[in-house]
């Protein structure tokens, strides 16, 4: 095949490059120097950021146990104000939007939160400087000039050092400072908490004798364990509920304090800590403004700010418009604006997590009874991960099954850093090649999932996702070389670094670290292949190779899961079957597998994972094609143990196809386009749907994997119909068929997700096959995002 050729062609230029510069072996100055410059400069780069995307807005560096920062605000023009009082992002808030239209974890960004209850559109300027300060100006604009909004920051220091208020009295008319120490934070550092203007804020009232004076900004400390900052709403509402209980012993009956005034906070016990309140209550619109400066820095200043926000704009759009050509129709203004703020709202779901985790090693998941809810956990870690979140509001965890997906438009827009979140994911691998597919670290992680799902189990595993993103980059860097994308000498290295594609501008940093993390694949794929076998033997099946059949363990009656796709038809649970999604998926790791090897220079190894691969291949046809239904299927057996097809066509039976693991020449691949093309089947005119429209199971139970439209598996369907269309073994009556699908499904997907977006102000989990409409989860900017890559494919193939 010609692509074989020039992956060959590929990856000889690399050898030869390996050799020529010697970035093989352990001994190149020129390497080990470019090296701990990248990675010095790099871990700079990304130290602090919005790492708290589970609240709306919360800033933190990559360390445990260290600063934790974050806004909350209520509006007090009633009493009911106060208990719907934002700080994590829910979807019970109900607002209009919110979310970043701008944003780079080397920058910074712009974000907008509409708050329709409250009336308030909010927005903040995050910047950061190349030393280590950073600053954020919040802004609020209210509907109703008069508007009340109390607005409350607070920063908590863990672990070793010290935070302390550097005022003389809690309330003040000027701005707040706190003088901290920590070592790992860079040493001294001040948290500035500007005054903004004096007409913000609310007149001081009648109670300000009783110390409620609304005009003044109020502090308030108090000791917290570490582990706890996180509470910080809880921590507030009960400090204000203790005030409040002591104002009324002290009041009389008839005496009704004003909303704006009895919600101000008072540090009546004297308390000091490590864990900061700032309270500023306004009436209208207003402005202030959080810096951050380390004391041996150049200081970032208040009146820096409106140039460095205009700094890091330019930055974002010229990276943006770099990375990111997009095709027609989709190229107005309007359709810019989208997709950049797309890319930003995955950007911003990036968060830096660190705990412990719950985990059952010595639970038996084949039993037919199974449930994850028999699970019973012991704590293992602590661990941390780098990782993006499926949804801010709903899933603000680490996801294995989705976070390949996340870092595909990553991967485009700046490849070192889906690289660096690659690396944390694979440094999660244990002893045996196990990643928990769900990354449920520490108690504020747990506080957001059901009891019944907080606990792994090590023999359970999910899609390998993270390897397309290996495919993708060995991709890009050969497109890079064949164009010199990049206008430079390869193998020669001058500073300054450019940090978003080093490991593409420079061959033999992407290849020192694909040898440092390949033992860590080959122990996770080893894994996979090893606990996720299927039977053979038992059952007298023939095949290609007995080894390389697959089933996903841990699933249940109604459920599979591991798969990913979690309510999908599937027959009975039972030891004897066979997933054909799954076999797709180690077709694909395998694939990868022998590419990094084979750029490795390690030939044993690269021949062995080819050998597994043509294995796989060739079990498909042998094992899992049924003529009758003219589709991939899963494979169990019948009473008398013979083997029988459980055929639902879907996402699960055009598996094979979306991996490209179907020879271009085959007459298989005409069925499969059959099914995406017809509206009775897998065609809706808002993409292809999960289930077949005449399967029995369309659209019953759950109905969750059972006909609704995935962004994700949609823009696999978009991959290889370009894929298949440009092999020379495809058809002519076939290229033209795909090319028909291609451009009717990119245009149909892009029109309906940014349609749904300025008509709801979200992206969502799914969308209605029927409708359009999305639904489930709203703000789902995880794989959802992926739109931005349809964006920037060719209009037609």
């Amino acid at each position: 095949m010609l692509w074989k050729v020039l992956l060959a062609s590929f990856f000889y230029a690399c050898s030869i490059l390996a050799t020529e510069y010697g970035i093989l072996g352990n001994n190149s100055e020129e390497l080990s120097g470019l090296a701990a410059d990248y990675a010095s400069a790099n871990s700079r780069s990304l130290f602090w950021g919005a790492y708290r995307s589970n609240l709306y807005l919360g800033v933190k560096p990559r360390l445990p146990e260290s600063l934790l920062t974050g806004l909350m605000w209520f509006n007090v023009d009633s009493y009911q104000g106060v208990g719907a009082l934002r700080h994590e992002c829910r979807q019970d808030d109900q607002l209009d939007t919110f979310g970043w239209t701008r944003y780079d974890p080397r920058l910074g960004g712009h974000e907008i939160v509409k708050d329709a209850q409250f009336g308030l559109k909010l927005e903040a300027d995050f910047v950061k400087t190349d030393d280590g300060n950073w600053a954020l100006r919040v802004s609020g604009k209210p509907k109703k000039k008069d508007t009340k909004t109390s607005v409350v920051f607070y920063a908590g220091l863990e672990g070793e050092g010290q935070l302390t208020y550097a005022g003389a009295d809690d309330v003040t008319d000027g701005d707040v400072k706190l003088v901290g120490y920590s070592e790992r934070l860079g040493g001294v550092f001040d948290l500035d908490i500007t005054k903004g203007s004096p007409k913000q804020y609310v007149a001081e009232g009648d109670y300000r004798g009783l110390g409620l004076d609304p005009s003044k900004t109020r502090h308030l400390s108090l000791m917290v364990p570490t582990g706890n900052v996180w509470r910080a709403k809880d921590i507030f509402l009960t400090l204000l509920g203790e005030n409040i209980k002591k104002l009324q012993e002290n009041l009389d009956k008839e005496d009704r304090i004003p909303p704006e005034q009895l919600f101000q906070m008072k540090n009546i016990d004297n308390f000091e800590g490590n864990m900061h309140f700032v309270q500023k209550t306004f009436q209208g619109s207003f402005e202030f403004d959080i810096i951050f400066n380390l004391a041996d820095n150049e200081p970032l200043t208040a009146e820096q700010l409106p140039q460095k926000v205009a700094e890091m704009n330019e930055k974002f759009d010229s990276k943006f418009a770099h990375n990111f050509q997009l095709a027609p129709p989709f190229i107005k203004p309007q359709h810019f604006q989208f997709a950049k703020e797309m890319l930003s709202q995955l950007l911003g779901g990036i968060s830096y997590f660190y705990g412990d985790q719950l985990v059952d090693r010595n639970a038996v998941v084949d039993d037919i009874e199974f449930s994850h809810a028999s699970l019973e956990g012991k704590s293992e870690g602590p661990y941390e991960l780098f990782s993006a979140v499926p949804s801010r509001p709903f899933f603000p965890r680490g996801f294995y099954w989705d976070e390949g997906f996340h870092l595909l438009p990553v991967l485009e827009y700046d490849s070192d850093l889906a690289l660096e979140i690659v690396q944390s994911w694979f440094s999660l691998i244990d002893e045996d090649g196990w990643i928990a597919r769900e990354q449920i670290l520490g108690d504020e992680a747990r506080s957001k999932v059901p009891p019944e799902f907080t606990v792994q189990n090590p023999n359970i595993a999910n899609p390998p996702t993270l390897m397309l993103v290996f495919t993708k980059l060995l991709d890009l860097a050969k497109q890079a070389q064949e164009t010199n994308k990049y206008g430079m000498d390869i193998g020669s290295y001058a500073g300054p670094l450019r940090l978003g594609d080093m490991h593409l501008e420079n061959p033999e940093l992407l290849v020192s670290y694909a040898n440092k993390i390949y033992p860590q694949l080959q122990k996770h794929y080893d894994w996979f292949r090893r606990t996720q076998r299927g039977e053979t033997k038992l059952f007298g099946r023939t095949c290609h190779s007995v080894l390389d059949v697959f089933r996903w363990k841990g699933r249940t009656k109604d459920h599979c899961l591991p798969s990913g796709i979690d309510d999908y038809p599937r027959s009975p649970p039972d030891i004897a079957e066979l997933h054909i999604d799954l076999l797709a998926w180690m077709g694909a790791m395998t694939r990868s597998m022998y590419r990094i090897a084979f750029l490795l220079e390690k030939h044993e190894d690269a021949q062995q994972y080819k050998e597994i691969y043509d294995n796989i291949v060739a079990n498909m046809d042998d094992l899992h094609w049924s003529s009758k239904d003219q589709s991939y299927c899963d494979v169990t057996v019948d009473e008398e143990d013979e083997d029988v097809f459980e055929c639902h066509i879907g996402y699960v039976s055009i598996m094979p196809f979306v991996h490209r693991l179907i020879p271009a020449s085959s007459e298989h691949l005409k069925h499969i386009l059959d099914q995406l093309q017809d509206p009775e089947q897998l065609w809706s005119p808002f993409g292809i749907r999960s289930l077949s429209k005449k399967d029995p199971y369309f659209h019953e139970g759950e109905d969750y994997w059972r006909g609704h439209i995935w962004v994700n598996i949609n823009y696999l369907v978009l991959e290889s119909l370009q894929y298949y269309a440009a092999q020379p073994e495809t058809s002519p009556e076939i290229r033209a068929q795909m090319s028909d699908i291609y451009e009717a499904l990119r245009k149909n997907l892009i029109k309906n997700i940014y349609e749904q977006y300025r008509k709801t102000g979200y992206t969502w989990e799914q969308y209605n096959e029927e409708t359009g409409a999305g639904q489930r989860t709203r703000h789902f900017s995880g794989w959802t995002s992926l739109v931005v890559l349809m964006m920037k494919m060719p209009e037609r193939i």
